[in-house]
């Protein structure tokens, strides 16, 4: 890594903010690339003559930011870039991995009619002796886990979705095959700390970041939503983009 500046040591700006904005510029730039070592903390301290603690303050800004990981006894690496979500769209996970670039695909983990509970009545707007298809999958984009994925659906949609290959875009099926159109989806984001199933399956530790994106999709002409779901993101490798419009 060549330097792209100097840091200025006469300045009011802390060096450790001025080398996380070096580092930066380099992860960001590629020209430190996705999954590649970063310089170590003897190298940074010789080559912009500061301490030990300025290096670490900096490494923690950047991981805080989520572009650098630290792996026990390995070292520090710079993670990919997290992938995009726009909020304001009903788009599936397929067509955000296929514009991010990435190869999409999926394992079914559950496809199964269950009774609607309480909860799923009053968003689903349903009877109390009535039904849902719980599709439980887990979503990967390259190979790698991402998402944990709980969608329920009305008896009337699930039905369409028997026999066909649900580790493809639900969404694509319901358009193309069944001439279904998506309209618009409510969702609501949150972030809590993973628990032990949602940890397994997607490859990282109990207690780590992960954010639920809990939506309600409906189709066009229709005031009832056909689907809830409860996504788990890994919050390491995800972040979502919200538009809005002032009035």
């Amino acid at each position: 890594m060549q330097n792209m500046i100097e840091l200025d040591k006469a300045s009011f700006v802390p060096l450790y903010y001025q080398l996380a904005d070096l580092l930066r510029e380099h992860i960001l730039e590629n020209s430190l690339k996705a999954g590649e070592a970063m310089p170590s903390e003897y190298d940074l301290m010789r080559q912009y003559q500061i301490s030990r603690g300025t290096v670490r303050e900096a490494m923690r800004i950047l991981n805080h930011e989520g572009l650098i990981e630290r792996r026990k006894g390995i070292g520090t690496f710079v993670n990919a870039p997290k992938i995009e979500h726009e909020t304001g769209q009903v788009m599936g996970f397929s067509r955000v991995m296929q514009m991010s670039g990435k190869r999409p695909s999926a394992q079914v983990l559950e496809f199964r009619e269950l009774k609607a509970t309480a909860f799923l009545q009053e968003k689903l707007l349903m009877n109390h002796d009535e039904k849902v298809v719980l599709l439980k999958r887990l979503r990967f984009g390259d190979d790698e886990a991402l998402l944990l994925e709980h969608s329920y659906f009305r008896m009337d949609v699930a039905t369409r979705l028997k026999g066909e290959d649900l580790c493809s875009s639900v969404y694509g099926i319901l358009r193309e095959k069944h001439k279904y159109h998506l309209h618009r989806a409510e969702n609501t984001i949150e972030a809590r700390l993973a628990e032990l199933e949602e940890a397994k399956v997607l490859g990282i530790e109990i207690g780590d970041p992960v954010l639920i994106l809990k939506r309600l999709v409906y189709f066009e002409n229709e005031d009832v939503p056909f689907e809830y779901a409860e996504d788990i993101y890994r919050a390491d490798r995800t972040k979502f983009k919200i538009k809005a419009h002032i009035n």
